[in-house]
C-alpha cells in the first residue's frame, strides 16, 4: 500500500514539474538551434584573413533569393564594370521586348542561349541592339534592374571612347540585388535563369567551382585599375537559395589568378551559409514557359569570347593570361 501511494506521488509531483516549469532552452538537445543568418560582423574578421592570402581588390555581397533588400556587403573594389554580367539583364529585356520567350524568334532564342551559355559578345549585342538604338536600348535594360530594386546603374554612359553595355558600373551590392530578384521574376527572367544552369566548363569557376546547386554568370576584362572577373548567381542550400555576386581583381592582373580566387571566394562563402540564408519566393518561382536546347558538347565557344584583337582605349591591355570578354564595344 505505502509503495503504491509513493509511485503515485511521484507521478504526480514528475508531472506538476513538466507542466508548471518550462523546460531550459540552454539545457540539453533543445538547446541546439540553426545558427543565426550570416552578418557583415560576424564574417568581416574572416573575410578580411582571407583577403589577406590573396593580394588585391576583393567584393562579396549576398541576399536571400526572394529579399533583394537584404543585401550585404564585404571588401571594397575601386573598379565594377558590368562585363558580360549585364547579359543577364540585357537577355530578359530582349525578351520581354519580342512579347515573351514563347513569341521571340528562333534567333532571338539562339542569342539567349549563346550569350549566357557560352557567353558570346555577338549574341549579346544583337539582343541588346533588338531593344532599339542608344538611349532606347540602355532604358530597356534599365526597367529591368529597376524592378529588382536597382535604382542608380546607369546602362552604356557615354564616356567618349570608354563605353558598351560590359563597362557599365554595376556595384557588387547593386548586382546581388538583381541576383535575388531574377529567380522570382516573370517567366522571361526564368528562360534566362534556367540557361545560368549551362555555362559551359571552361567558364565553370567561382560559383561553377561548386557544382550542380549553383547558377551563375561571369565577366571579365580590363578596367580602369586592372583586370577584374566578376560573377552574379544563386547557390542552393538548406531547401532555399541564396543571391551572390562578388568582384576580384588580383594584384598580378592574371585571368587565372582572379578565377582560382574566385573558386576559393565562393567556396569560402559557401561553407558559412545556413538555413537562415537560404530565401525562397514569396509565391515560389515561375516556370519557364520554353526551355532552350543545350548547345552539343564537344563543341568550342565562338569567335570573340576570350581574346578580341582590339581592347578599350584608355583601359589596360590584357596579356595572355588576362583575356578580355570583349564586351568593352558596341
Amino acid at each position: 500500500m505505502l509503495a503504491a501511494l509513493a509511485a503515485a506521488s511521484l507521478t504526480v509531483g514528475v508531472s506538476a514539474g513538466c507542466g508548471g516549469i518550462p523546460p531550459d532552452p540552454t539545457r540539453g538537445p533543445s538547446a541546439t538551434q540553426a545558427p543565426p543568418a550570416l552578418t557583415v560582423p560576424a564574417l568581416q574578421s574572416e573575410f578580411d584573413a582571407f583577403a589577406a592570402q590573396h593580394p588585391g581588390e576583393l567584393s562579396l555581397a549576398w541576399a536571400p533569393v526572394g529579399a533583394p533588400d537584404k543585401v550585404q556587403t564585404l571588401g571594397t573594389t575601386r573598379d565594377a564594370d558590368a562585363w558580360s554580367t549585364i547579359k543577364v539583364p540585357i537577355a530578359v529585356a530582349a525578351l520581354g521586348h519580342a512579347g515573351g520567350a514563347e513569341k521571340a524568334p528562333e534567333s532571338m532564342l539562339t542569342w539567349v542561349r549563346a550569350a549566357i551559355e557560352w557567353s558570346d559578345n555577338d549574341a549579346a549585342e544583337a539582343l541588346y541592339t533588338s531593344l532599339g538604338a542608344d538611349k532606347v536600348a540602355e532604358e530597356a535594360v534599365e526597367t529591368v534592374l529597376r524592378a529588382a530594386g536597382d535604382t542608380r546603374t546607369d546602362v552604356d554612359p557615354d564616356e567618349g571612347e570608354n563605353h558598351g553595355f560590359g563597362r557599365s558600373v554595376w556595384r557588387v551590392e547593386d548586382s546581388a540585388r538583381y541576383a535575388a530578384h531574377l529567380p522570382c521574376a516573370s517567366g522571361d527572367s526564368a528562360v534566362v535563369y534556367d540557361e545560368m544552369a549551362r555555362i559551359e566548363a571552361e567558364q565553370r569557376w567561382g560559383l561553377g567551382a561548386l557544382g550542380d546547386r549553383a547558377r551563375f554568370k561571369g565577366g571579365w576584362g580590363p578596367s580602369d585599375h586592372g583586370y577584374l572577373v566578376r560573377q552574379i548567381g544563386t547557390l542552393d542550400h538548406d531547401g532555399g537559395r541564396t543571391a551572390v555576386a562578388f568582384l576580384v581583381a588580383p594584384s598580378d592582373d592574371a585571368h587565372e589568378t582572379a578565377t582560382t580566387t574566385a573558386s576559393a571566394l565562393a567556396t569560402w562563402f559557401a561553407g558559412r551559409l545556413g538555413p537562415a540564408d537560404a530565401g525562397t519566393c514569396p509565391g515560389g518561382e515561375p516556370t519557364a514557359p520554353i526551355t532552350l536546347t543545350p548547345r552539343p558538347s564537344g563543341t568550342t565557344s565562338e569567335p570573340g569570347t576570350a581574346t578580341p584583337t582590339s581592347t578599350t582605349p584608355g583601359s589596360p591591355a590584357p596579356t595572355a593570361s588576362s583575356p578580355t570578354d570583349g564586351t568593352s564595344r558596341r
